[in-house]
Order: structure tokens, then C-alpha cells, then sequence
């Protein structure tokens, strides 16, 4: 007598699957389950997931039973490098246990790879600027997937898309990021007195995994070169106490503001041109003063800040 075979039917689904977009290379977490009608306890049986050309990327074993369907651990498998949507496949094998064959099934998941994104941020940009002087910006910029991007270079262009400075990204991300790779640019401020917006630009960076660039826009004024310093001196009134990190704008007549804050004794030093000046000092948590004085010379001005009852 030939023994019959029993064989069940098996139903493979994602549990988690991948998500919709990712970068090149990176991980994928994964969870599959396997169940059959009969509720059959499928634990230690394998799942494999295979790409799109039919190569096994990762095999796994069940390893939960809930008394009706079984499910693997979350696990990870990296994306591919090249750039393009994706469909792999779930599969369960067919497999016997316990004198029953279970038949194979599987479950189809796609997605999109797509290179890291990079972003860039500037920052420490005096303004203004005396004509031609020479200054200097820090510009920073990370990766998507927080990637090494040391010694990878940026532009720097003014007006019209003139280059007018190169650098490269050191090797220590700035303090208390991950990953923001930052270097200082020196530059040379345009010889004429306005507003000026320039671009730094981060071109497609040679590494393993397939990169954006990306650009982001800055500006500064110019203004005519400093003849004297204001010294505005910065206090609580209510405890005759320094305050440091107080906000001070000069702003003249005509043209472009001139800005400082004040440092742990209460002190802002402002270089500025000949001239009158409309004089603003603020706090968060205090009223802001305004004020006007007549600069030929330098000058030290003392201000009291009340407290700001409005702001608690």
C-alpha cells in the first residue's frame, strides 16, 4: 500500500516590509510570516529573500508561532548600490515536517533606491563687510545616511556664477553633530557697497555609494570700511549685573545695519563708519531699548535693560 502524502497550502506575506524610498547601500529591515490553513507550527523552517535576478540575499528561520501563523525575527538586508525600483520576493520553499509537505508560496515587495540625498549649511557669515576686505564663512554638509565626506570638495560663486573659492571637508564632523562634515572658506568681499547673495555648492562627491549634490544660497552686504568702535556696555537694571549674549543693532541713516552681542561682561564692540545711528538693544526676557547717537569718534554707551514682564 502506497501511504498517502498530506500536503497544506502556505500563505507568505510581509510583516515589515521595506519602505517605499531608500538610499543606495543602505539597510532594510525585513519581517515575513508563513501560514497554512491547517495552522500548522512552521517554526524552523527557512524563508529566503531573493532579488530581482533570482539571487538568494538573505535566509532566515521562523521563529514565532502565535497558534495560528509563524513569523521570522526582524532582520536586515542591505539595498542595492544602483539606483532604479526594486521587486524581490518573500519565498517560502516548500518544506516537510512532521510527515507534511508544506507548499511553497511567496510574497512580491518593491521599492526605490535612490542616491543620498546631501544638504549644506552656512553659517558665521559677518555682514557687513568692508569693501574688499577678506572674510570668512564655515559651510557644512551632511549625508543623507551620515557617509564619511571628508577631503570631498565645495564651491563657492558669486554674482553671475564666478567661482571665486574651492575648499574640502575635514575629517571631523562639527561638535555635537554626527556627520556634518564642515571646512573655512576665506573669501574676498566685492568692492561695492549693497546686498550680495552667493552660492555654495556641493558637486556629486566620488565615493562607493552614488551621491546627490546639492547648493544652498547665502548673503552678506558691504558697506564702507569701519573708522571707530562703539562700545555699547549691557545691564539688568534690577541687579545692576552684566548681560552677556544681549543682542545690539547700529542701524544708520542710509544703507545696511551693523551687528554684535555682548560677551560675558556685558560688552559689544561694533566697528562701524562715521555717522548717526539709531542705537537697538534687546534680550529674550528684557525690553528692548532704542537709542541715537552721533558717531565721529569712538564711543562707549551704557545701557540698562528692565525686566520684561510680558515674557514670563
Amino acid at each position: 500500500m502506497i501511504e498517502e502524502v498530506q500536503a497544506h497550502e502556505t500563505s507568505t506575506y510581509m510583516v515589515t516590509a521595506a519602505p517605499a524610498e531608500l538610499g543606495a547601500g543602505t539597510d532594510m529591515a525585513l519581517k515575513v510570516g508563513v501560514s497554512c490553513p491547517e495552522k500548522c507550527n512552521l517554526q524552523a523552517g527557512n524563508v529566503r529573500i531573493v532579488d530581482s535576478e533570482g539571487a538568494v540575499v538573505k535566509e532566515i528561520e521562523l521563529t514565532e508561532f502565535d497558534g495560528a501563523a509563524n513569523e521570522t525575527d526582524e532582520f536586515v538586508v542591505k539595498a542595492p548600490i544602483e539606483p532604479g525600483q526594486y521587486t524581490w520576493t518573500a519565498v517560502f520553499p516548500a518544506q516537510e515536517k512532521e510527515g507534511v509537505v508544506h507548499e511553497e508560496s511567496s510574497a512580491r515587495f518593491s521599492f526605490l533606491v535612490k542616491p543620498h540625498a546631501t544638504t549644506i549649511a552656512v553659517w558665521d557669515v559677518p555682514s557687513p563687510i568692508a569693501f574688499d576686505d577678506k572674510f570668512k564663512i564655515k559651510v557644512g554638509v551632511k549625508c543623507s545616511a551620515e557617509c564619511k565626506l571628508m577631503d570631498k570638495e565645495i564651491r563657492i560663486y558669486a554674482h553671475r556664477g564666478k567661482k571665486v573659492a574651492t575648499g574640502a571637508l575635514g575629517g571631523v564632523p562639527w561638535p555635537g553633530t554626527s556627520a556634518l562634515y564642515w571646512a573655512e572658506v576665506e573669501l574676498e568681499a566685492p568692492g561695492t557697497e549693497g546686498y550680495h547673495k552667493w552660492v555654495v555648492k556641493f558637486p556629486k562627491p566620488a565615493l562607493d555609494l552614488p551621491h546627490e549634490g546639492a547648493s544652498y544660497n547665502f548673503a552678506f552686504t558691504t558697506a564702507r570700511p569701519p573708522e571707530h568702535v562703539v562700545t555699547v556696555e549691557v545691564i539688568a537694571q534690577d541687579t545692576k549685573t552684566p548681560l552677556k549674549n544681549a543682542f545690539v543693532l547700529l542701524r544708520p541713516q542710509s544703507g545696511y545695519p551693523y551687528r554684535g552681542y555682548t560677551d560675558e561682561g556685558g560688552v559689544a564692540r561694533v566697528q562701524v563708519p562715521k555717522g548717526e545711528y539709531k542705537i537697538y538693544v534687546s534680550k529674550g526676557e528684557y525690553k528692548e531699548l532704542q537709542t541715537t547717537a552721533e558717531v565721529d569718534s569712538d564711543l562707549t554707551i551704557r545701557v540698562e535693560l528692565s525686566a520684561d514682564p510680558l515674557a514670563y
